[in-house]
């Protein structure tokens, strides 16, 4: 009887076990081994429970990318208006991301452990954030196309002298856009979406027309004639001329001769003329542009603007005192010259009746005082006369095969004068020309007095001398006559 209730009891005990043990595991294949998003879980307030991955995916992208669509932001400056949507900006969420944290809540520990997270979170609710993001490129490219929209280039006044009126035109402020600025606030008003207005900055003009009022009338002007010149050289001094007439020089400008007459060539519209190579004449190309420089040169010292280069010429030239004179040749020799005052200044340069006119404008009132340039001569050089004999030429005669030329030593002095009184004086230049010795081809042994028959044969001793004397002497004079036309008609 005894045996027959403990077996009785045993098979109780198994029924109640196998129902236990059933009972769980239809808990645990109903509710924790499930493939889907447990209960209670959602994203952005948005359910998701019950869901599989790629139904939450579709669920949850389709909502807010329509949400994204509507939202927008309006920026503006003045009567200009542009709406920005958050597509525009490449903004979205990252719903993957998302969803893989949704699906792996509850996921992790035992049976029981995890049965328990899971019946908390369906009394609870777990509610999941989405990350956004955007393009910054995209919202870079909006700055600089509203940018491009919206930024005015400034204008400098313009500055023209017409028939010796001064005409200037009115400067024009700018505006850019602070594109930099404008996409910071852009990223920062993604959620807030409030109105933006786009920053502009102004921009000034660098020269206005009251900079340029300043320049009222010449504080410097030179002129030098060249009526004995051959047509070469005059059309040479008129075209390189031209080159510099408008030029405009504001402060802290430099400008170089050689630079703006540019190549001189026959392909440049530039003639042959006498030119002074290696310390003699020479025809060559460009000849006379010299004295274009030089009568630059002794405006730009009367203007008192800065002179940076400058070289005298190898030879003393005709048209200007020694130590006045400024040679230029391409690639080797240049004029430079430099605006260090504070107002702008301008050249006007014309060729007219044989002359060229150099004239600087500027302003007469902060140019309130005259210079003064002074060239002294503080040494000559006396050539030498060598005479070489030549076998074949006729006996007692005279052949010059060099021309001699003195050479000389010259200082150049600027006085600064006001009111009449010399307020300041500077030594600018110290200059040396050198000197050429005269070279004389003479014939063999003396004058037969059978080719001086005609002669007194008691012509005495110191009338020999004395002719002789005057005989040297006119031959200087026509060496010095032919010297002194080289410099004036020839010169560069």
């Amino acid at each position: 009887m005894m045996k027959k209730k403990v077996i009785i009891i045993l098979i109780a005990l198994v029924i109640v076990l196998s129902g236990v043990a059933g009972g769980g595991y239809y808990v645990y294949s109903h509710t924790v081994d499930i493939d889907t998003i447990y209960k209670g879980i959602k994203i952005e307030d948005l359910d998701i429970g019950g869901m599989t991955k790629e139904e939450a995916y579709d669920f949850i992208s389709k909502g807010k990318k329509s949400e994204i669509s509507e939202k927008s932001m309006e920026l503006s400056y003045k009567d200009d208006k542009f709406t920005i949507g958050l597509e525009d900006l490449g903004f979205d969420y990252d719903y993957d991301k998302a969803i893989e944290k949704a699906y792996s809540l509850g996921r992790s520990g035992g049976a029981f452990s995890r049965y328990k997270k899971i019946k908390k979170i369906k009394e609870n609710g777990e509610n999941i954030p989405l990350e956004s993001d955007f393009k910054a490129s995209k919202i870079k490219s909006i700055s600089e196309d509203i940018g491009e929209g919206l930024n005015i280039e400034s204008k400098d006044a313009k500055f023209n002298f017409n028939g010796g009126n001064f005409q200037i035109s009115q400067e024009a402020v700018g505006q850019i856009v602070n594109e930099e600025k404008l996409s910071k606030l852009i990223e920062e008003n993604i959620f807030e979406l409030e109105d933006i207005e786009i920053p502009v900055d102004k921009v000034e003009p660098k020269y206005t027309k009251k900079h340029y009022e300043r320049i009222n009338g010449i504080i410097g002007e030179y002129s030098t004639a060249y009526a004995n010149s051959p047509a070469g050289r005059k059309h040479n001094i008129r075209l390189s001329t031209e080159q510099f007439n408008g030029k405009l020089l504001n402060p802290g400008d430099t400008l170089s001769y050689n630079q703006t007459v540019g190549t001189i060539s026959k392909n440049t519209g530039y003639q042959e003329a006498s030119v002074i190579m290696d310390g003699d004449f020479q025809t060559g190309v460009g000849g006379g542009i010299c004295q274009t420089s030089t009568t630059l040169y002794n405006a730009l010292l009367l203007a008192d603007l800065t002179i940076v280069e400058r070289s005298p010429h190898s030879i003393p030239i005709g048209y200007v005192n020694k130590g006045m004179d400024a040679a230029v040749a391409e690639g080797w020799k240049d004029l430079k010259f430099r605006n260090d005052f504070d107002f702008p200044v301008y050249l006007s340069a014309k060729t007219s009746g044989d002359q060229v006119y150099f004239y600087v404008y500027g302003d007469k009132n902060a140019k309130d005082y005259q210079i003064k340039i002074e060239s002294k001569l503080i040494q000559t050089i006396a050539h030498k006369v060598t005479e070489k004999t030549n076998k074949n030429a006729k006996p007692g005669s005279r052949e010059v095969v060099q021309q001699g030329r003195d050479g000389y030593r010259t200082e150049t002095y600027k006085y600064k004068i006001k009111n009449g009184k010399v307020i300041e004086s500077k030594k600018i230049s110290t200059d040396y020309y050198p000197e050429r010795d005269g070279i004389v081809n003479v014939g063999p042994g003396k004058t037969s007095r059978s080719n001086s028959g005609k002669k007194s044969r008691n012509e005495s001793k110191q009338d020999k001398e004395d002719k002789n004397e005057k005989k040297n002497e006119e031959e200087k004079k026509e060496e010095e006559k032919k010297e002194q036309e080289s410099e004036e008609n020839e010169d560069v």
